[in-house]
């Protein structure tokens, strides 16, 4: 990339980290609620400096004597550098939530411009992504921090690896493992990435170098043994006795419920339960309707807009690790939308580039 074409990017990473912190300025002035309780102001384990290396040997609870099976010790350590800076004001913990989540959205922003190479492409997407309501309970609830999180680190991983396929550098192979470590480490979604990758190769016809391939997959691989040795389950779980197909239809519905608060973010809920839907429902016959309706038209378009294609992909993909079909504490979730939210973005984000280029034609050519 030539020096005046980085110095041009400057302009959208400044307006979209504005943005960022005039959509959610506000929630500094929020005070510690639900799981932050146990996480941060009854967490003995983030009070000490000395115990950085526990909490990268215990779940997230284990400092506040309860059981949990999420680990995520990079979201601890985060709360632990933020006690040593605020102790337990929540401002200073707001103000973190705030900023990951802007570097979430500058890691998009470059993500899609390695991708596509259309910086308006780019700026539109992280415009959505950075002040959607949405990713409210993500960015303004304290415990919601895991989510962007994880997704920084998953996309450098992604971008990371797109440089290295590019330039063959091994310092930006070495940048990726490492950033999908940290990702894991962040939060258990992080294990989609191979799929990403896979979805990645496919999508753009690049050809898959297994010697470059096969160690992401084994970083995944050796993670879900660990998390099975030390939690019995790949990913964390509700000690619920429901059955996948009792699941699946609320799956259904979450697709359709997703879609609705993406293209139409009311009524937005904190918590949604673990209810069980049957069939007939309404919401699961149009969840089911939406789904397969997404599926036919990402593959009929899977060579004349690769965008689509993508976008779809990336978006039921990354809805997989929270979909409830594993056995979670809910069939929906506000915050389980902050990485399948990407795919949304970038449709949106193409299109109306598309339609502004397009236009910029036909005016120009019209005053010639």
């Amino acid at each position: 990339m030539k020096p005046e074409h980085k110095k041009s990017l400057l302009i959208p990473i400044t307006l979209i980290a504005a943005l960022g912190f005039l959509v959610y300025g506000n929630s500094l002035r929020g005070e510690f609620i639900w799981d932050d309780r146990y996480l941060i102001e009854e967490n003995i384990s983030i009070k000490k400096l000395s115990n950085f290396t526990k909490i990268f040997s215990q779940d997230i609870g284990r400092g506040a004597a309860l059981e949990s099976s999420s680990y995520r010790p990079l979201q601890m350590l985060t709360y632990m550098i933020d006690y040593a800076l605020w102790r337990l004001n929540p401002l200073g913990y707001h103000l973190m939530n705030v900023f990951l989540h802007i570097f979430a959205a500058l890691a998009l922003f470059w993500l899609i411009n390695l991708l596509y190479d259309d910086w308006l492409m780019s700026f539109v997407s992280g415009v959505f992504f950075v002040t959607h309501p949405i990713h409210t309970e993500a960015v303004a609830y304290i415990s919601g921090r895991a989510d962007p999180l994880m997704a920084i680190f998953l996309m450098l991983s992604f971008s990371f690896y797109i440089k290295n396929l590019h330039l063959n550098n091994s310092g930006f192979y070495i940048l990726a493992l490492s950033a999908y470590i940290l990702a894991l480490l962040s939060r258990e979604n992080g294990l989609i990435l191979p799929g990403l990758l896979l979805l990645y190769h496919y999508s753009f016809k690049k050809p898959l170098e297994a010697k470059k391939f096969l160690p992401i997959l084994s970083i995944a691989l050796a993670y879900i043994l660990f998390r099975l040795f030390l939690f019995k389950g790949a990913l964390p779980h509700s000690s619920g006795d429901s059955t996948l197909l009792q699941r699946f239809p609320g799956f259904l519905a979450a697709v359709a419920n997703y879609l609705r608060l993406l293209a139409v973010p009311l009524h937005l809920h904190m918590e949604y339960g673990n209810q069980l839907f049957k069939p007939g429902n309404p919401q699961v016959i149009l969840g089911a309707a939406i789904l397969i309706s997404l599926l036919l038209l990402a593959f009929r378009k899977r060579n004349a807009d690769r965008l689509l294609f993508f976008g779809i992909l990336w978006f039921l993909l990354n809805l997989l690790p929270s979909s409830n079909l594993y056995p979670l504490n809910a069939y929906m979730a506000e915050h389980w939308l902050y990485l399948p939210s990407v795919g949304f973005f970038l449709i949106l984000g193409g299109t109306l580039s598309r339609l502004y280029r397009s236009r910029q034609k036909k005016a120009i050519a019209t005053a010639s």
